[in-house]
């Protein structure tokens, strides 16, 4: 079972940032969960001096997401995040990083720059109070024995609260060993189960119901997320039971997404499902 965020040692290790174009600051919370984000710390994609963070934020997308051909081009980090939504993240000077985690970054020589260590990529929907989540990364992949435990979730709920959204969409593929993180802030309302406009069609869109109270939850030390029992379980990587999912929800069948346990050795993730 993965580790609860120790919230405190993390904000202790690291510095909340922003990047939106500043026309969008005074309409985002700043101050997300009672966690400020220092004026030091907001960053304008259109400005020069936001290119060593943004630089970082794409060799963070590097380490993520390079292996499941779907790294981010710059234009697209740009259209579809720093400029019309934000990205939020939590990040340290390199200084206080180990030397291979500075070298993954190409930041060795430099001790003070500002390292990204996750993001949180969300863009405004044109539903009032919705946003998309368009990426979520942390840099525990690389961080190895430094690793800090609740890193992508605690950036999540910092980023999900700094929108002030009402609703969250968002895409993710059903082996993704990150399902956990998404699942910490509710139950998801599974809008597809098979989804062939995407890269990878063995993706799922869902829609989650932000609740306030919930996000400060996770920020609570020692907090564990409330279970939801199944009323259907599934091997990630069964496609027939995907396309008959899919097929349920185009008919109108409402389900909810509430678990995800790896599988045995060997063997794929399990999905836990209810219907609604």
């Amino acid at each position: 079972m993965p580790q609860p965020p120790d919230v405190p040692r993390l904000l202790a290790r690291t510095t909340p940032f922003i990047v939106s174009h500043r026309a969008n600051w005074p309409h985002l919370n700043l101050a997300p969960l009672g966690v400020e984000i220092p004026a030091t710390h907001r960053f304008d994609p259109t400005r020069l001096d936001s290119r060593d963070v943004i630089d970082g934020l794409h060799r963070l997308d590097r380490f993520s997401f390079g292996p499941q051909d779907m790294l981010m081009p710059r234009w697209v980090l740009f259209d579809c995040g720093e400029f019309p939504g934000l990205v939020m993240g939590l990040g340290a000077p390199a200084r206080t990083l180990p030397l291979a985690v500075r070298r993954a970054y190409h930041v060795d020589h430099r001790p003070d720059a500002f390292v990204p260590l996750s993001m949180w990529v969300a863009v405004h929907n044109a539903e009032p109070g919705a946003w998309f989540g368009h990426n979520l990364s942390s840099a525990n992949l690389v961080l190895g024995d430094a690793a800090l435990p609740g890193l992508a979730t605690v950036t999540k709920a910092l980023g999900i609260a700094a929108t002030g959204a009402t609703r969250q969409y968002g895409a993710t593929q059903w082996g993704s060993p990150s399902l956990h993180i998404h699942l910490n802030f509710g139950d998801l309302h599974l809008l597809s189960a098979y989804t062939p406009a995407h890269t990878h069609p063995a993706t799922f869109a869902y829609r989650l119901e932000v609740d306030p109270a919930r996000l400060a939850q996770v920020l609570t030390p020692g907090w564990r997320k409330p279970q939801t029992p199944p009323t259907l379980t599934i091997d990630a990587d069964d496609g027939e039971a995907l396309l008959d999912l899919h097929a349920q929800l185009e008919a109108g069948v409402d389900w909810l997404l509430v678990g995800a346990d790896p599988g045995p050795e060997g063997r794929p993730q399990r999905i836990h499902l209810r219907s609604a």
